[in-house]
């Protein structure tokens, strides 16, 4: 016969274990920078709610926007998020390993959004998932003191001063995506080689350059490797991809791509620009322009007298030149900068041009001044329209307000304005008293 008293001990204790099991979500705390991870294995996943909780064998805890993952020694976290997670911040003290197919945001107003203090390992094991991470901060989006390394998934960071920084070698290989953005900096920053390998993706975007090295290589290798450098001054101190002490190279079918935002130059017919001779930064990585490619969006622009001129009769806002070099063999005295092996491609990109072409319109004003229908010179002059624009014949009258007149008209209505060999000439009558 089973005794009243351990009825009642046995429901207690159930209930007890019952109000553990519920509280351990429910009173689950954000996570802060006070609590240390101490390179226990962590998971975030997300809940039947939609909220996104990080799990390690030591407990359970909510992140959100105000959350801060702090970890003293190497930690690999895996992304099982079925919703994106946003949290404030990262803090390894030593390497942090990203797995899994989720996605996590990283936005915080402090200096630095994540910060590693030796390896950065993201999706670098790509049978663990190919997961996105972005991260934003005031200065530095992500910063790692040795090694970037990635072999799948998507990294972007962003900051005023670096988007990507590392004291070491960034090494992404196979579909790996890392990007950098800076507003006012240099979008990735490698104290040594910045690669892409197999077919990854580099992409450094910033105000100063897009993507430097100080001591070693910006180096792409094998088919649909890129790396990209995306500045917006072409007048900086930097090259869009640049690499202090060594060069760019491209082989086996890579890219390496240097694009210059909205120059500050304008195609013309009649005086070619030659842009080694203008910009530093064009010529740290391209010696000869003869020997690259040249072409435009919308098609304009070709390579003469050793320059760059525009077609006339195509004038474009907005465009987009390029100039391209593959076979390194045709290279003109041998002594381009830029290295390229087995199909090594360097681009280098102006987006954001227009072309300037000027044409004069001749104006010619006759005066009647004796109403007797004797019109006779009184002043000519010389204006220079942009071929392709609107030429609106009222704008050239002349202002006789100041005596007795009457404006009896043009010899044309408006017009746009082309450049073709016939002259440009509109002739205006007035009747005014001299």
């Amino acid at each position: 016969m089973i005794s009243y008293k351990k009825i009642l001990g046995g429901s207690l204790v159930a209930l007890g274990l019952g109000l553990f099991v519920g509280q351990s979500a429910d009173a689950a705390s954000v996570l802060t920078e006070s609590t240390d991870l101490k390179g226990y294995a962590a998971t975030i996943t997300t809940q039947n709610d939609g909220t996104n909780v990080l799990t390690t064998k030591k407990g359970e805890y909510v992140l959100n926007e105000d959350a801060k993952i702090y970890s003293s020694a190497s930690i690999i976290i895996t992304l099982n998020n079925t919703k994106p997670v946003n949290v404030n911040s990262i803090n390894a003290k030593h390497t942090l390993e990203l797995r899994g197919n989720g996605e996590m945001n990283v936005d915080t107003t402090d200096d630095v959004a994540i910060n590693v203090g030796t390896h950065f390992r993201a999706f670098k094991t790509t049978k663990y998932g190919k997961g996105k991470v972005t991260a934003s901060a005031a200065k530095i989006g992500l910063n790692v003191k040795n090694e970037i390394q990635m072999e799948g998934g998507y990294v972007e960071a962003s900051g005023s001063e670096y988007g990507v920084y590392s004291d070491n070698d960034i090494k992404p290989y196979y579909d790996a995506v890392l990007k950098g953005v800076s507003s006012n900096g240099t979008g990735i920053y490698a104290y040594r080689d910045i690669y892409a390998w197999k077919g990854a993706t580099v992409i450094g975007e910033g105000k100063v350059a897009g993507a430097r090295s100080i001591i070693a290589h910006i180096q792409a290798e094998d088919a649909g490797s890129s790396i990209t450098g995306i500045s917006h001054d072409i007048n900086s101190s930097l090259s869009a991809l640049h690499a202090d002490k060594q060069m760019l190279r491209a082989y086996n079918g890579a890219v390496v791509r240097e694009e210059y935002v909205k120059p500050d130059f304008k195609i013309s017919d009649e005086d070619p620009l030659n842009l080694t001779q203008q910009y530093t930064t064009v010529a740290r990585n391209m010696t000869n322009m003869a020997n690259y490619n040249w072409s435009s969006t919308p098609e304009s622009v070709y390579l003469a007298d050793g320059g760059l001129l525009g077609d006339v009769a195509k004038p474009f806002k907005d465009g987009t030149v390029i100039g391209t070099r593959t076979n390194a063999a045709t290279a003109v005295g041998k002594n381009e900068v830029t290295q390229l092996k087995k199909n090594g491609t360097h681009e280098v990109v102006f987006s954001g041009t227009s072309s300037h072409y000027i044409v004069p319109v001749v104006t010619r004003h006759y005066v009647d001044s004796q109403l007797e229908g004797n019109y006779e010179l009184y002043k000519e002059e010389t204006h220079y329209v942009e071929v392709g624009s609107l030429v609106k014949v009222d704008d050239f009258q002349l202002d006789f307000s100041w005596t007795e007149s009457t404006y009896e008209g043009a010899d044309k209505t408006d017009f746009i304005a082309e450049k073709n060999g016939t002259p440009l000439e509109i002739n205006y009558k007035y009747i005014a008293e001299l």
